[in-house]
């Protein structure tokens, strides 16, 4: 279970919308701004309470991470589809596949269930393709989420090495350590070109 509280006094703060006004400030908080705070996609909920018990360690709350609104589609561009889009596409798939069978809907035994499932689990499909042969639409159940939404590069927390000692943050200046910022190289070589008029 879970209770609704404020913000100061939430433990995890969830959205399905960076645009919303609300979000929208926590995003230009100061807590979110030195990182004190960080929202979620609503997502994350369904898509753990959807997920059967052996997997449910498998749904790694990092891939929810809802960016503000105006850094989402420099996101898009470098990992493609948020981890959410892709589970409200897999929904719509499934939706318009129901509809088109609706009238000539067949029960299966659970035999044949278990073949499909193990069929769908052996395809060696792309899980980002959208139509296979003969106008069917492959979709990927919620069962299947570290196979089919990988997208993000995060690694599990089992698949790291354990460390063991004292965890420190990096800050520039101590423990004998300094950060550089290095010019552009545009702005390097139009400094060199400009020296080399001058002589």
């Amino acid at each position: 279970g879970g209770a609704l509280a404020r913000r100061r006094d939430a433990d995890y703060l969830f959205s399905s919308d960076a645009a919303h006004p609300d979000t929208r400030r926590i995003h230009e908080s100061l807590d979110y701004l030195d990182g004190r705070a960080t929202v979620f996609h609503a997502c994350y909920l369904s898509a753990w309470a959807n997920t059967s018990s052996d997997m449910k360690q498998s749904v790694v709350l990092g891939h929810f991470i809802l960016p503000p609104a105006c850094l989402q589609e420099e996101i898009r561009r470098k990992i493609g589809s948020f981890i959410w889009e892709q589970m409200d596409d897999s929904r719509v798939e499934q939706h318009s596949e129901s509809l088109l069978d609706e009238p000539e809907m067949v029960r299966q035994d659970s035999e044949q269930e278990v073949e499909d499932a193990l069929d769908l689990s052996e395809s060696e499909e792309k899980p980002d393709s959208r139509a296979t042969t003969q106008g069917e639409f492959a979709y990927h159940a919620l069962q299947e989420y570290p196979v089919n939404n990988m997208v993000t590069g995060y690694v599990s927390a089992r698949d790291m090495k354990k460390y063991v000692g004292e965890l420190c943050d990096f800050i520039p200046g101590t423990s004998g350590y300094t950060a550089y910022w290095i010019q552009n190289e545009i702005n390097i070589y139009s400094d060199v070109k400009n020296k080399l008029k001058r002589k």
